[in-house]
């Protein structure tokens, strides 16, 4: 019993990690939720956790990872940004978060787009403009992510302690 415990704290210290990686770029939120609630489903046999759920847990977690992958590129390429300037959000965002965390979440990929389609274009305003719109296509996934893992969190606690 005590063993089952441990196993319980576990999951849910894994979920609440992976629901912090749905504002931790670094961290692989929604996929570690998942993982947590499946091998939790398979230590305890897929009583609680029945397989019918899993399966709504693993679309809602590929789900995610598009939109999340899609977001942040429609965002930068709706305002109109070249390869540069989306290499350099993606620069920018793994800069900004080890250099100046957590300021650097939001300033890392809006400046990495600016600089990339600065070289691009050599038009400041035009490189603004992509900066912008790379923020908001991340922010966009990212509200999605969160909105996703909290869904996913609540339910877990409710199938374990229902």
């Amino acid at each position: 019993m005590p063993f089952d415990i441990l196993i319980t704290v576990i999951a849910v210290i894994l979920v609440l990690v992976g629901f912090a990686g749905t504002i931790l770029p670094l961290l692989p939120g929604i996929p570690l939720i998942f993982l947590a609630i499946a091998g939790y489903g398979w230590y305890e046999g897929f009583k609680a956790i029945t397989v019918e759920y899993l399966l709504v847990m693993a679309g809602l977690t590929v789900l995610s990872v598009i939109v999340d992958y899609i977001s942040s590129v429609l965002g930068a390429r709706y305002f109109g940004s070249s390869k540069k300037g989306i290499w350099g959000a993606l620069l920018g965002t793994f800069i900004g978060i080890f250099l100046f965390p957590p300021v650097g979440i939001l300033l890392g990929p809006w400046l990495g787009a600016v600089i990339g389609e600065y070289f691009e274009q050599h038009d400041i305003n035009k490189a603004m403009k992509v900066g912008i719109g790379t923020v908001v296509g991340l922010f966009s996934g990212m509200i999605f992510k969160i909105m996703v893992g909290l869904v996913m969190t609540a339910s877990f606690l409710v199938m374990l302690f229902n």
